[in-house]
């Protein structure tokens, strides 16, 4: 388990890039620790509960947190005050969890605000809403949702890439709107890719998926991939490179015979670099190969150089293929 300190900085987005590929290793090496930290996350983003709390409530909710035995490792030293605020939150939380909100139900609010996240290039985010439903968010992606759902309705707004896995609510079908496509979930696993300007994308791994534009509609079952466009519309394909849409979370890169152009977008939103194909007909070369987590840009250049179908130079923060 994480010490408190690498903890707030990762929820605080204060991270440096050695703690981040620190991080990234960690909860690749176990899902439990991908779970954990997902947890944290989602406790965290709902951290304005603590408005309506008085101060009793407060320290009644982390001698209950304590007691519960659910505090992280390095319990022994003693825990500075933003520790303690934050293990307090958790405590809350939990409570509210377990329905000891309605105890104070009469100093609440009503009011549903919305949260945005927003991810750094070259970062990845994983969060859980409120509704239990786990988000993976790529670099340069923007994810809009509520701190709790209504009765009716469970609606986020994605610009950029997110892994989906949906909590299963017939009553309450999961919606996703993006820019130009509306994606509605009962219980399933799938991945968006909705960056703006961009052509959208939908791999399905498991479960069913309906799928709307102002003047289109499909629906999708498990190994299928939607894509949309301004000039082709709405599209279902058979792919079997859908079992690899999600490859990203754990922080791998992989080409499965992808376009040069292509492989150039995803390379860079993850490093924050500009890339220029020089050469007529080279973006469409096809390629594949795959990364591990942590890999340098540099790596991921000479891996594809050894195809002997690519070369590049790097100056500044440009590179360019010919």
């Amino acid at each position: 388990m994480m010490n408190e300190e690498l903890l707030i900085r990762f929820l605080t987005k204060t991270c440096t890039n050695e703690e981040l590929l620190g991080l990234e290793k960690w909860i690749s090496v176990d899902r439990a620790n991908a779970d954990w930290l997902f947890e944290m996350e989602r406790i965290w983003s709902l951290k304005d509960e603590l408005r309506y709390s008085d101060r009793k409530e407060i320290e009644d909710a982390y001698q209950r947190f304590v007691k519960a035995g659910l505090q992280p490792a390095s319990k022994k030293r003693r825990l500075n005050r933003e520790w303690l605020k934050y293990a307090a939150a958790i405590a809350i939380i939990c409570l509210l969890a377990a329905n000891i909100y309605h105890a104070f139900k009469g100093k609440t609010s009503d009011k549903i605000t919305m949260n945005t996240v927003e991810v750094p290039v070259g970062q990845r985010v994983a969060i859980t809403l409120a509704d239990g439903t786990k988000v993976w968010l790529n670099s340069g992606s923007i994810l809009s949702y509520p701190s709790k759902f209504d009765l009716k309705n469970r609606i986020v707004r994605l610009d950029g890439e997110g892994y989906f896995e949906v909590t299963a609510d017939k009553e309450h079908p999961f919606e996703i709107n993006t820019s130009a496509l509306k994606i509605k979930a009962l219980g399933t696993k799938f991945n968006v890719q909705a960056y703006p300007d961009e052509d959208i994308a939908v791999s399905l791994l498991e479960g069913k998926l309906h799928l709307q534009t102002d003047s289109q509609s499909v629906s999708m079952s498990a190994n299928e991939l939607a894509t949309w466009s301004k000039v082709s519309g709405l599209v279902l394909h058979k792919s079997e490179a859908v079992q690899y849409a999600a490859q990203w979370t754990s922080g791998e890169l992989l080409f499965v015979d992808e376009r040069l152009a292509d492989i150039a977008k995803v390379l860079e939103k993850h490093f924050g670099v500009k890339i220029i194909i020089n050469t007529a007909g080279l973006a469409d070369e096809r390629f594949t190969c795959r990364t591990q987590t942590g890999a340098t840009l540099e790596k991921i250049l000479n891996l594809l150089k050894s195809t002997r179908k690519v070369n590049y130079t790097i100056k500044e923060q440009t590179v360019f293929f010919y």
